[in-house]
């Protein structure tokens, strides 16, 4: 009898399922415990942290001095009951830390979908590992008056690097998504 030939495309499907399916499994170790939303007029603030903080690898990039990165993703959507629930915003909240070892403090940006919001400068590695780790009550989302009485949640998940899975596959690191309570916004910005 003779054996048959797996075609290599068989072959490079099967082995870009397996790293979908070991990817995840990787990253449960770091979550988002919870994801908090509070309103201030239009606008709709997320904040969010990672648990139990950043990974050692990400670590480890910082303390060598090279520009690292971590980005939130976060989504406003309608809940529905009976159906999958309505996309109706998403935004991404980036923040890139340089940490300078001669001078021993670290330089901070954050973007928001990609424009510049501010550059500071911390005073050690310790505070911006501490502020690539927090979604820090952001303005995240307006509101207009098609939201009005509509049921509203946030979706916030992190990426924070790229790993290789199987030995070639890179795959982006990330947590899984963590979703707000539900809430409810009015014309005047108050909830019910």
């Amino acid at each position: 009898m003779r054996a048959r030939r797996v075609p290599v495309t068989v072959a490079a499907l099967i082995a870009v399922a397996l790293a979908a399916a070991i990817a995840p499994a990787q990253d449960e170790r770091l979550r988002i415990p919870q994801v908090e939303t509070s309103l201030g007029g239009r606008d709709v603030r997320v904040s969010a942290s990672l648990s139990p903080g950043l990974p050692p690898d990400v670590r480890r990039r910082l303390a060598s001095g090279l520009p690292t990165t971590v980005s939130w993703e976060l989504r406003l959507f309608v809940s529905r009951d009976k159906w999958w629930d309505g996309l109706r915003d998403e935004r991404r909240y980036s923040i890139t830390a340089t940490y300078r070892p001669v001078s021993g403090d670290s330089t901070v940006e954050r973007r928001l979908d990609g424009r510049l919001l501010e550059t500071i400068v911390l005073p050690g590695r310790e505070e911006a590992e501490r502020v690539l780790s927090i979604l820090p009550g952001l303005p995240a989302f307006t509101m207009g008056p098609h939201l009005v009485d509509e049921p509203l949640v946030v979706r916030v998940r992190c990426l924070y690097g790229t790993e290789v899975t199987l030995g070639f596959v890179p795959t982006r690191a990330m947590t899984s998504w963590r979703r707000s309570p539900v809430f409810f916004w009015k014309e005047g910005g108050e909830a019910p």
